[in-house]
């Protein structure tokens, strides 16, 4: 990912709400490495049931704003995979995240869209982990870019859903 400025970070945003003009960076925004990423995650730490996920494609800054649903308890200790890095953690590690859907008509914004996240929003991690290989696979790099581009593919894919402004800018008849 190229690095980002500030600015372009705040302004990627699309669903945020009139009201919340304000989005609060992480401390650590100065020593991303963003060679090493594939998007920017983030909660806010006024708001910890608020979290941001900011990428790129074609050279444009995307971003959302997030909501964690609490979690279930009747889940109990069943497995759950995170919809973007693909990997199965503990129930209480992966969130049901929702993201409102941008719209200039009040009653369209209560519509929104949600994925199974890791809690920690730390897939990147787990996708460049070394995996443990068989005498078959492939090369750990061709595994780890692999990982690395569906990642990315499903985070583009999951903000354009939010940002989509076909479906956004619909009027009602």
């Amino acid at each position: 990912m190229r690095p980002m400025s500030r600015e372009e970070v705040r302004g990627a945003i699309v669903n945020l709400d009139p009201a919340e003009k304000k989005v609060r960076l992480p401390a650590w925004f100065d020593d991303v490495r963003w060679h090493r990423i594939d998007y920017l995650g983030w909660r806010d730490l006024r708001a910890p049931k608020r979290a941001y996920l900011v990428t790129e494609a074609d050279d444009q800054a995307l971003g959302v704003l997030l909501r964690q649903a609490p979690n279930d308890a009747a889940h109990g200790s069943r497995a759950m995979m995170c919809d973007l890095c693909r990997f199965a953690r503990r129930f209480n590690e992966v969130s049901l995240f929702t993201a409102q859907l941008p719209s200039r008509d009040k009653r369209e914004r209560l519509n929104s869209v949600g994925l199974l996240l890791c809690t920690d929003l730390d897939c990147v991690v787990k996708v460049h982990s070394k995996p443990v290989r068989e005498a078959f696979d492939r090369p750990v790099d061709d595994i780890i870019r692999s990982r690395r581009e569906g990642l990315r593919s499903r985070t583009i894919t999951f903000i354009r859903s939010v940002s989509d402004t076909e479906r956004t800018t619909r009027h009602r008849r």
